[in-house]
């Protein structure tokens, strides 16, 4: 605990990657945590154990394709590095961070099936001192107290019928976040959601590398649109990795490619995914990931803060699609913000949920925002390529400068880095690119009229459907 800091009792209501980073970085600050999670803990075994044996339906994406991106591992680097120290133990793998002739020096991304990396994260945190978990109990209310111009959390009431008091209540609950139940339960006012139905889903199958081959090199963005799919294809922990699939929830062939021979068979027929599972032995089910959207939830207003004394973390504030891989690294930056902060709730609980929140928008409302706008574009092309038909690319300024910037990548090193510092989440679009060292040869780049367009799909939207339609 820092000198002058006081100790904190905090509630955290939700295990997952952002609950649990949060969980642990607050108590090497000093303050008392107490975890609830509804999902029970991991197996002690190998890591297939924690794939195949731990059941936690708290995560729904638990079974697709992640991968810690650099800040992530930059932020545990400097609060937890023995949780790094224990990934690598795990098998969970360290590479450079690279974007075409861009490379960020120093740093690096994880790679790790999602369930390996959580379960090893969980036993940490129930080793550690100054945090309580309550496994297999819930949130099923709140305790309000009333307050000055707002009324003020003060606890938590569970499922098992007991109460813990509290200075600060987190919910950690996901994209299944229970708030609004407990809001209206309470009757305190409606959080402020707005939300955007994305209009596709996933299919991941997971690999192991076949003995005697090499899998490709995990690269990021990791994905190739077609017209009427997206394919991404990213390694993972112990020689595995994964492929995945997007596709409109208007297909007619969806549930064709759940099948897992359909499924392989396309994605050897697509040139960015065919090296991959080539050199891959299934070790999964197809594993379907729908309803996918992209969420923001506020309990403050033009009018300041609705309550005191609760916050939303990771997911339950704002949660994207999964694409781009920046789900936990968000979860990371915000459970090390709140870590910073968390002390100033205890004079001024609603002052610290109304500066929490605008933290939250400066600092991650730009990439939901910019989410938002790039998975618009994702339904237009996927909805255009179930009809074989190709959208042609919006054509304003500022869709040609980032799409020159990705091309312009691939060969300029200033670039590439900038891109890398931009994917990984150092810098929004608008530094990254800021920079005239960055912003001259893109203009440049572009000046010199390059073809900017998609290639051809291979394969094409009549072939897929041939041969998802063989018997």
């Amino acid at each position: 605990m820092c000198d002058g800091m006081s100790v904190t009792r905090v509630v955290i209501a939700g295990a997952g990657f952002a609950g649990l980073s949060s969980a642990l970085f607050l108590a090497r600050r000093g303050h008392q945590v107490t975890m609830i999670e509804r999902d029970g803990a991991p197996p002690d075994g190998a890591p297939s154990d924690d794939v195949d044996s731990w059941r936690h339906p708290g995560v729904p994406q638990g079974r697709q394709t992640h991968a810690l991106l650099a800040r992530a591992r930059r932020i545990l680097a400097d609060e937890a590095p023995d949780v790094i120290a224990a990934f690598l133990e795990r098998g969970i793998r360290e590479i450079p961070v690279v974007v075409g002739a861009g490379r960020l020096e120093g740093e690096l991304m994880l790679l790790s099936r999602r369930l390996v990396a959580e379960a090893e994260l969980r036993r940490i945190v129930a080793r550690e001192p100054g945090i309580t978990m309550l496994i297999g109990d819930a949130v099923t209310g709140l305790q309000v107290s009333p307050g000055g111009a707002v009324p003020v959390v003060t606890g938590v009431h569970l499922r098992s019928g007991g109460r813990v008091d509290a200075d600060v209540v987190v919910d950690a609950g996901g994209r299944r976040s229970a708030l609004p139940e407990w809001f209206a339960a309470s009757g305190l006012p409606i959080p402020i959601e707005e939300r955007q139905e994305c209009g596709f889903f996933y299919l991941t199958r997971f690999y192991a590398v076949r003995r005697g081959c090499q899998p490709p090199e995990s690269k990021m963005p990791a994905s190739m649109p077609l017209d009427y799919a997206t394919v991404l294809a990213m390694g993972a922990d112990n020689d595995t990795f994964s492929l995945t699939v997007t596709l409109s929830v208007d297909d007619p062939f969806r549930s064709a490619l759940r099948e897992s021979d359909r499924f392989d068979a396309f994605v050897r027929a697509v040139p960015h995914s065919a090296p991959w599972i080539d050199a891959g032995v299934p070790i999964s089910d197809v594993s379907m990931m729908a309803r996918i959207e992209n969420r923001r939830r506020r309990i403050t207003s033009d009018n300041g803060p609705m309550v005191g004394g609760i916050v939303l973390l990771g997911d339950a504030a704002l949660h994207t699609n999964p694409t781009l891989g920046r789900g936990i690294s968000m979860g990371l930056m915000h459970a090390q913000h709140l870590a910073e902060v968390v002390h100033l709730a205890v004079d001024d609980p609603a002052g610290f949920v109304e500066s929490f929140s605008a933290w939250t928008d400066e600092h991650l409302g730009v990439w939901y925002d910019s989410q938002v706008a790039a998975d618009a574009n994702t339904l237009e092309r996927l909805a255009a390529g179930v009809r074989g038909e190709r959208v042609t690319a919006v054509d304003t300024p500022a869709t040609r400068f980032a799409a020159g910037a990705f091309a312009c990548a691939a060969h300029n090193e200033v670039v590439g880095t900038a891109v890398a510092n931009m994917i990984h989440l150092f810098a929004p679009p608008h530094e990254a690119f800021g920079d005239p060292s960055v912003a001259v040869p893109i203009t440049e780049f572009l000046a010199s009229g390059p073809s900017l367009d998609r290639p051809p799909d291979i394969p094409n939207r009549k072939a897929f459907e041939s041969m998802l339609s063989a018997e």
